[in-house]
């Protein structure tokens, strides 16, 4: 079986995002093939299939991309798929490292106890806001009668981006996963302080040992409120698995240097692929 370790091949995200890229999906018995679409380009993932199924259901996303006349774009292609095409394909196809879209892969056991030399700030913004709001604060696993307060913290914290029209495609994304709560198998836990919804974040299994987060909302005007859910959704909703999959930074600067001084355990290189 291909390892499906990137945020892309995890169901929810495909269906957060599919009214972004107007995704489709063509199963045939042993894979299935996503087409996507975005700024009028049609492009395409790693087929869902079975390694010995790869060649029979790249072969069809070859075919597809040609019978259509459209240009071959492969996207979120990982390094594993890549070695694929590269033993099978040879010099057919020219791959471009998207160093934007790595996915930021965290040792759980760090981001549960952030234990160490390495996470001493982090832990000093997390006592700093114990001492704060001390018997004032409470954690909470959430679901359908709390998401409505969800919604109102995202428009508040919506309020402080210069430029909200980036966000409200995020805005849709997390409508759709509390519209179809009962059907997904996400978790989501909040934060309150004086009983008021402060911070939520979003996440599921990945794998049996890997958590992915989706959505991670908190008023920035609070200290440490970010490194506290972030530790304490983990705590509550994944106490075992060993790695957390926190997706990728676009590219934003904030959000790079935010990752990163979490200390990845690795990230997960992705790439596009073009026909030569």
């Amino acid at each position: 079986m291909v390892s499906y370790e990137a945020c892309e091949y995890c169901f929810t995200t495909i269906y957060m995002w599919q009214h972004l890229y107007n995704t489709v999906y063509y199963k045939e018995d042993d894979f299935a093939v996503l087409i996507g679409e975005y700024e009028d380009h049609k492009f395409t993932v790693i087929p869902l299939a079975k390694r010995e199924n790869l060649g029979k259901a790249f072969d069809f996303i070859r075919s597809y991309f040609k019978e259509n006349d459209i240009k071959f774009q492969l996207r979120a292609v990982t390094e594993e798929f890549v070695q694929f095409l590269k033993e099978n394909y040879q010099d057919k196809f020219k791959y471009i490292e998207e160093r934007d879209y790595f996915d930021y892969v965290y040792l759980a056991e760090d981001l549960r106890t952030l234990s160490g030399r390495k996470y001493h700030k982090k832990r000093n913004h997390i006592n700093a806001f114990m001492k704060e709001y001390e018997n004032r604060y409470y954690y909470k696993s959430l679901n359908k009668e709390d998401f409505d307060e969800c919604l109102f913290l995202l428009d508040k914290w919506m309020e402080n981006k210069e430029d909200i029209s980036n966000f409200e495609n995020e805005k849709i994304a997390i409508r759709k996963i509390f519209e179809n709560y009962d059907k997904l198998q996400v978790k989501i836990g909040g934060i309150y302080i004086d009983n008021k919804l402060e911070a939520f974040s979003i996440g599921e299994y990945l794998n049996d040992n890997m958590a992915v987060i989706h959505i991670e909302k908190a008023n920035s005007e609070i200290r440490g409120l970010y490194p506290m859910i972030n530790k304490l959704f983990l705590q509550n909703e994944f106490p075992d698995v060993e790695f957390v999959n926190r997706e990728e930074d676009l590219g934003i600067d904030g959000l790079r240097h935010a990752k990163m001084s979490y200390y990845p355990y690795k990230l997960i290189s992705k790439y596009t692929v073009l026909e030569e």
